[in-house]
């Protein structure tokens, strides 16, 4: 079974995502900010992060950059409701890939499916 990490300060976006893998052979860890995504980042391998990248005290950014120097092969995923510039900064740091909010739910699935087994 995939492990996930979610990371994202929006519960109710938390909650949507998982619910788009009810089907799916996927269990899901979630962290409400960057800093408590690195804390289990650290105790936990994970098969793909899934990160917000604007929140509350650390950013996805600096979580992702973090993420990459301590677990250099973590397949990483960003999303963001706001400032597309950030999740083209996010793509330059050599994550998987970026999807704007509101996800397209298939479009959304279909790359995570993709990365967990590439």
């Amino acid at each position: 079974m995939k492990r996930i990490l979610l990371v994202d300060d929006n519960i109710m976006m938390r909650k949507l995502i998982i619910n788009m893998f009810n089907k799916q052979e996927v269990t899901f860890d979630e962290a409400c900010d960057g800093r408590e995504g690195l804390e289990k980042i650290e105790k936990t391998p994970y098969d793909l992060i899934i990160t917000d990248i604007v929140m509350p005290g650390m950013e996805g950014i600096e979580m992702i950059m973090q993420a990459k120097r301590c677990c250099p092969h973590v397949k990483i995923i960003a999303i963001s409701g706001g400032k597309p510039f950030y999740l083209t900064l996010a793509k330059k740091l050599g994550i998987q890939g970026i999807y704007t909010k509101p996800l397209e739910r298939q479009c959304f699935l279909d790359a995570v499916n993709y990365t967990l087994h590439a």
